[in-house]
Formats: C-alpha cells, sequence, structure tokens
C-alpha cells in the first residue's frame, strides 16, 4: 500500500468511528458535533484530546454542549475544514478509481463466464465434461458475485462521503458568515482582501481595488433607547440595505459591532466614493421601522471611510488607512464620506 493509500484509509477509518461514536453516544450528527470527533480520532488537537479523555476517563456523559464549546474554542477555521475536505476528496478519488478497476475485472471476468459456459455446452454435447471445468465454473460464479458485493459496498461509501462533503461545505458556509446579518464575517472579508492584495502585487498590469469601512452613527444611544433587541434589527436591515449596493465580487463584512467593511475589487477611489455617497443618501432616507410591530424608530445615518490599496502595502495597512478616514468622518461630525490620502 502507498503512503497516499494509507492515509486515505486513515482518513476512512476516523470517519467510521466518528459516525459510531455519534451512534453510541446518541448525539446530533451535525456538522460541528462530527467535526470534533473526527479531530479527537484524527489526533490533530492536544487539547480535545484531553478535555474528551478526561470527561471519558469521569464516566461523565459528553454533553453536546462540552463538544461545541470545544469546536469552536479550537476548530472553527479554515485549516480544519481544508484538512477534512483533502481527506474526504482523497478517500473518494481511491474509491472512484477502485470501482473502475472492478467495472473493468467484472465485464472481462464475464466474457470469461461467457466462453466456459460455451466450452461446457459443446463438452456436454460429447459428454466430456471435466470436474475440473464444472468447479472452474462455479468458482467463476462465485467471484462475479464477489465483485457485485464490492461495488455496492463502494457506492455506499461513495454516497458517505457525498453525504460529509455536503455537511463540511454547509459548515464552510457557515464559518464564513456573520450570525446575526447574514452577511460575510471578518474572518471571510480578510480572507478575501488577502488574496486580491497577493493577485495585485504579483500582476504586471493591476486593477485598482478599494476597501471602505462602514460605521452606524451614535448607534450605541440607539441600543441604549431602544434595547439590544431593536439594534439587533437594525443591524440586520443596514447590513441588507449595504448588500443591496455593491455587485459581482464586491463582499460586504460585519467587521466588528456596529462597523461594516466592503470591499470593491476592479475600483477605483473615484468611484468607491461615489457609491459611499449613494449609499449613505439611500439609508439616511429609509425610515426605520420594526418588522414585529411596524413601529418607527427614525432614521439611521452611516459615516464611511474608503482607501484604494498601494502595491505591497498589505491588507492590513489598507484598512487601517480607510480606518483613519472613517475616524476623520465621525469626527467631522458623522454621516460623512471621507477618502484615505
Amino acid at each position: 500500500m502507498t503512503t497516499t493509500e494509507q492515509q486515505i484509509s486513515r482518513h476512512w477509518d476516523y470517519a467510521e468511528a466518528t459516525l459510531k461514536a455519534l451512534r453510541e453516544r446518541g448525539l446530533r450528527p451535525t456538522p460541528e458535533l462530527y467535526h470534533v470527533w473526527f479531530v479527537y480520532f484524527a489526533e490533530e488537537n492536544p487539547e480535545i484530546l484531553r478535555v474528551i479523555d478526561a470527561v471519558q476517563a469521569s464516566g461523565d456523559q459528553l454533553a453536546e454542549d462540552t463538544l461545541l464549546q470545544l469546536y469552536y474554542r479550537y476548530i472553527f477555521d479554515r485549516q480544519a475544514a481544508d484538512f477534512l475536505q483533502r481527506g474526504m476528496e482523497d478517500f473518494s478519488e481511491l474509491v472512484e478509481n477502485s470501482d473502475e478497476c472492478l467495472t473493468t475485472a467484472k465485464s472481462g471476468l464475464g466474457s470469461y463466464g461467457d466462453l466456459l459456459n460455451r466450452s461446457l455446452k459443446t463438452l456436454e454435447k460429447h459428454k466430456e465434461v471435466s470436474p475440473v471445468l464444472r468447479e472452474v465454473i462455479s468458482h467463476t460464479d462465485q467471484m462475479k458475485e464477489t465483485i457485485d458485493n464490492l461495488h455496492k459496498r463502494l457506492d455506499s461509501y461513495l454516497n458517505s462521503v457525498a453525504l460529509l462533503q455536503r455537511e463540511l461545505d454547509e459548515t464552510r458556509e457557515r464559518s464564513y458568515t456573520d450570525g446575526l446579518t447574514r452577511v460575510s464575517n471578518r474572518m471571510y472579508f480578510e480572507e478575501q482582501l488577502a488574496l486580491l492584495a497577493a493577485e495585485y502585487d504579483a500582476s504586471a498590469n493591476p486593477e485598482p481595488f478599494c476597501v471602505m469601512m462602514v460605521d452606524l452613527d451614535q448607534f450605541k444611544s440607539v441600543n441604549d433607547r431602544f434595547g439590544h433587541r431593536i439594534g439587533d434589527e437594525i443591524l440586520v436591515l443596514i447590513a441588507s440595505m449595504l448588500k443591496a449596493n455593491i455587485k459581482g465580487r464586491d463582499i460586504v463584512a460585519r467587521y466588528g459591532g456596529d462597523e461594516f467593511a466592503i470591499l470593491l475589487p476592479q475600483t477605483p477611489l473615484a468611484d468607491a466614493m461615489a457609491l459611499a455617497e449613494d449609499m449613505s443618501k439611500r439609508i439616511a432616507a429609509r425610515e426605520i421601522k420594526s418588522k414585529s410591530s411596524g413601529a418607527s424608530y427614525g432614521h439611521m445615518t452611516v459615516s464611511v471611510g474608503a482607501a484604494q490599496y498601494v502595491a505591497n502595502e498589505g491588507g492590513a495597512k489598507l484598512i487601517d488607512r480607510a480606518d483613519s478616514a472613517l475616524y476623520r468622518a465621525k469626527k467631522d461630525g458623522r454621516n460623512r464620506n471621507f477618502a484615505a490620502e
């Protein structure tokens, strides 16, 4: 067995052990719980090993809350998801290749079986049938049945892998999405910004791109006056309005609290500022109403800072410059849009 095949075999062993652990403990087969147990059996994280082993040694039942805490503390990142993804893709490829080999073998064995049966009929006519030939035909039929059973098992494995991949895709999507506003989260935004900056720096003729930092004006007073539930409704509304103003590869992300970040590929600073102006006017003109009661909470404004990427400055510095412009907009009286110098 090659090194790659050994690695694939281990990945499948981890997956089987994980499904067994979930069944035996009566746990829901959610992507998060599956992921924790998979990492446990793969021995990829010593803290997860320590906690689970300690609970099991004490004889206590592992609660879902404990496992979810382990997931969000130690696994909730792209690296771990990629680890699982690679394993399942490698295993899936191995199974598909094996299935092709079995199909070829089955075809050849079928032709060989047909030849033996024709030979048997010819010999029966001449009453010269050998017991050895009958035994060969019997074993040939058994081999065909074995191959059919292997096909069924491989199909089952492929279905299991497809299910795990769907669960992993759902986990990935959740890990890149802000739970409240349903726009992208900070982690996804920064990953895409880093990729765009690297693409820009490596290109002989790079296209300009910008970052906008958007902050809700006096949002704390809204929370203090109406409560956090209404504050959350307002955040969701503003996020949807920001998203409605972008297109193509543009990304809106909740960067933290009441601050949003917008990534604008293929956009020079002048266009970014025109977008900021239009977007700010639309938000200021929108009356904020409660979805449940219809009560009006007045109007909300935003301040915006924008910056265009400069070669080799990196994503972090670009965000700092956009943040500085945002700070100037807030200091100048709010409901302003400033470009970085």
